[in-house]
């Protein structure tokens, strides 16, 4: 059997840690009441207001499913809408305090979950790896 290419290796490397990561963050969304969704659009709006078309943007989906989400979100009085003061077309989404806090308990969760898996490592080795998932990211959204 061929050695697959180096290219491929890093996709796999890739979709794997994607993989990891995501059920990490399923799963602490989960011990929140939420869903990895309603997490992930969370965390996009702290600490900043942000419209529909900018929050489908940063969570990679359609505005129409932004909408469902904000419903729900609103809903339990996570976030709320208002009406962007430079341009009226446009609806901001900003936090509620409770909101913010369940982001503050959200990223708590996950440096606790990412600190454990991590915890046999030296001090140099995190910092490596930081580094390195800090470029990746930047290459990634690039």
């Amino acid at each position: 059997m061929p050695l697959p290419a180096p290219d491929s290796e890093l996709a796999e490397a890739l979709l794997e840690l994607s993989c990891i990561v995501e059920g990490i963050r399923a799963t602490v969304s989960r011990e929140l009441g939420l869903t990895p969704q309603q997490a992930q659009l969370l965390t996009a709006v702290h600490p900043k207001e942000l419209a529909h078309g900018e929050l489908a943007s940063r969570l990679h989906c359609d505005k129409t499913n932004i909408t469902g989400l904000v419903n729900r979100l609103e809903r339990r009085d996570l976030v709320r809408r208002q009406p962007d003061p430079d341009d009226r077309r446009l609806t901001k989404v900003f936090l509620t305090d409770q909101g913010a806090e369940l982001v503050t308990r959200f990223r708590d969760a996950m440096s606790t979950a990412a600190t454990q898996h991590f915890a046999s490592w030296p001090a140099d080795r995190h910092s490596q790896l930081l580094d390195l998932l800090r470029t990746t990211a930047e290459a990634l959204r690039g």
